[in-house]
């Protein structure tokens, strides 16, 4: 059995993973992927990869780590996208021996980006490093795939999404998941989605609870052709209607935990709303399913937005001042304002990060 680690979550720096750790957030970053190898030890890996993508350097990083491991242990290292390898996960993906893919999984591939600031030097600079960085990105999909650089960079200049089927006929991946092993079907959908805990709870308790259908269709890709039996009807999920009508105990007992769900969801949010700065963000959050880790989140960018700009406003009001008592200010570097502002914020997302600790989270 393959030792399997999952890749979920942002794509970031090492010495950034403790904040995300302190918030509970899953990250994919250098060195947690690099003890992971470090205990497999030799044994075949398994990659379960659902992630949006973040930092290039990080990826890089990681999917050079894939390679030479599996290439000084002579062993596969087999990629399997869940859900989403975008941006700087796409890279990571590439890493390995076999790239697999969920039938409902998507690859994204697009240009490097970055905040710059400066003179035109320094914006020509930057341009130019965006243009190298996309030239690296292009080698690990160059690799994979066999395609000639100026297409996979066209496909990467206008922000190219693919789906497994896409995916396998360009050599992103090797093949999709399951496609010898079930079929397809298509079911009308309840009118809304149900805790992920109703769901297990219901597959544990009640998956016997299975009604027949006059007609469903299923198509399997692979399977053989197999004689038609007449009178056998193909079970489906009944839906929220049937269920009333035939289980109305177990339609209220859904129909509360989802209810109660969502009561805890909301409780939290008001429970965070007196900590700084959050009000602003937890009717967006109530409206739009958030939950207390997205608004701390985005409490925590204000913060750090907030302290740069005073620091910003500081040194103006210092150049512009002739008063002797901010002399201190004016003698101050730039490297000085800059290390105060990170020191300010660091303090303000700890800070933050206790009052969820004491009861703003559920």
């Amino acid at each position: 059995m393959p030792k399997k680690l999952k890749l979920n979550g942002p794509v970031i720096s090492d010495d950034e993973k403790w904040i995300y750790d302190w918030f509970d957030i899953p990250t994919i970053s250098p060195g947690a992927v690099s003890n992971f190898l470090d205990d497999a030890n030799g044994e075949e890996i398994e990659l379960l990869i659902n992630s949006g993508g973040g930092l290039v350097d990080s990826g890089s990083e990681i999917y050079t780590m894939l390679k030479s491991y599996a290439e000084d242990h002579s062993v596969d290292v087999t990629s399997k996208i869940t859900a989403l390898a975008g941006s700087a996960t796409s890279v990571i993906a590439m890493g390995g021996t076999r790239v697999l893919m969920s039938p409902t999984a998507q690859i994204m591939i697009h240009n490097a980006s970055t905040i710059a600031w400066g003179d035109k030097n320094a914006m020509g600079g930057a341009s130019e490093m965006l243009k190298n960085t996309d030239e690296a990105i292009v080698n690990a999909y160059a690799l994979k795939t066999g395609m000639a650089h100026d297409e996979l960079l066209a496909m990467m200049n206008k922000e190219t999404w693919l789906n497994a089927q896409q995916a396998v006929e360009l050599g992103f991946a090797d093949e999709i998941m399951f496609v010898e092993k079930s079929g397809v079907t298509n079911n009308v959908a309840m009118g809304h989605t149900l805790p992920p805990e109703v769901i297990k709870k219901m597959r544990n308790q009640y998956g016997e609870h299975k009604q027949p259908t006059k007609a469903a269709a299923v198509v399997s890709p692979v399977a053989e052709p197999q004689a038609i039996t007449k009178n056998k009807e193909v079970p489906k999920t009944m839906d929220m209607n049937e269920m009333k009508e035939k289980h109305p105990d177990l339609y209220a007992q859904i129909t509360n935990e989802a209810q109660k769900a969502e009561r805890d969801r909301i409780a939290a949010l008001q429970a965070y709303a007196t900590a700084p700065g959050a009000a602003a963000f937890i009717n967006e959050a109530i409206t739009n399913g958030g939950t207390v880790q997205d608004v701390a989140l985005k409490v925590m960018e204000a913060s750090m937005k907030r302290a740069g700009q005073e620091a910003t406003n500081r040194k103006l009001d210092a150049e512009e001042s002739s008063v002797d008592d901010v002399e201190a200010i004016e003698a101050k570097t730039p490297e000085t304002v800059k290390e105060e502002t990170k020191t300010n914020a660091v303090a303000n997302m700890v800070a933050m990060a206790q009052n969820i600790k004491k009861g703003g989270r559920k």
